[in-house]
């Protein structure tokens, strides 16, 4: 009877031994899936991620419709500073009519023939000699007094004008929409070809704008005619 009461006892301690390691292995393993060993790993899980409204199928906050008849609404700095502009000055230039772009362009393969000052931008127009093997037309222009400056690229307007000899090409430059008196714009055109660079700068002296306050005047226009 004794060793029947302890068979049963041994089996009791048995059975709970197997409970607690059941138990201690259950606890570390939901340990192991909430807190992973590798610090990289847990950055991992705690990235967030990002999806977007429509992928999911989700309406969108909101949305504008644009008529075409409607018309834009410009800032009201944008309008106040292009006003100001308008009415507080002008770019005068200080250099004399190019004259004679026929012979000019003979002898520098480039020149500027005609320019055109707006409130808002100055416009060009180049003459290249015939016959160069051009690869860039352009015009380099600075409002710093040339600590920076900028290449643009003109346009090819006409081929062969008439007389032949030459062709002509255009550019524009936008100016600033603030400028304080006194300030200015000096540019110079130039041909980049395979057999040099040519430049049209006025003699060295550089082609230059200058802002002057007053009243609005029209269009300048310099140039042959």
């Amino acid at each position: 009877m004794e060793n029947h009461d302890r068979e049963e006892l041994d089996e009791e301690l048995d059975d709970e031994v197997d409970a607690r390691q059941l138990e201690r292995r259950m606890s570390e393993r939901r340990r192991a899936r909430s807190l992973p060993a590798c610090p990289a790993a847990a950055s991992l899980l705690l990235r967030k991620r990002v999806q977007f409204a429509d992928s999911l199928g989700l309406s969108l906050a909101s949305v504008k419709h644009f008529s075409a008849l409607e018309e834009p609404r410009v800032p009201t700095k944008v309008v106040s500073r292009h006003t100001a502009r308008a009415g507080g000055g002008r770019l005068v230039a200080c250099f004399a009519e190019p004259a004679d772009p026929d012979s000019r362009v003979r002898v520098l393969r480039v020149c500027l023939e005609r320019l055109s000052v707006t409130h808002f931008d100055v416009r060009g127009q180049v003459r290249v000699l015939s016959g160069c093997a051009r690869s860039d037309v352009g015009v380099r222009y600075t409002f710093n007094e040339w600590l920076s400056h900028v290449d643009a690229q003109a346009l090819l307007v006409d081929a062969q004008l008439a007389g032949g000899g030459s062709a002509r090409y255009a550019f524009t430059v936008y100016t600033p929409p603030e400028m304080e008196a006194g300030a200015a714009v000096h540019l110079a055109v130039y041909l980049r070809s395979d057999e040099g660079d040519f430049w049209d700068n006025n003699d060295g002296r550089n082609f230059t704008l200058r802002y002057r306050a007053g009243g609005p005047e029209p269009a300048h226009a310099a140039g042959a005619t």
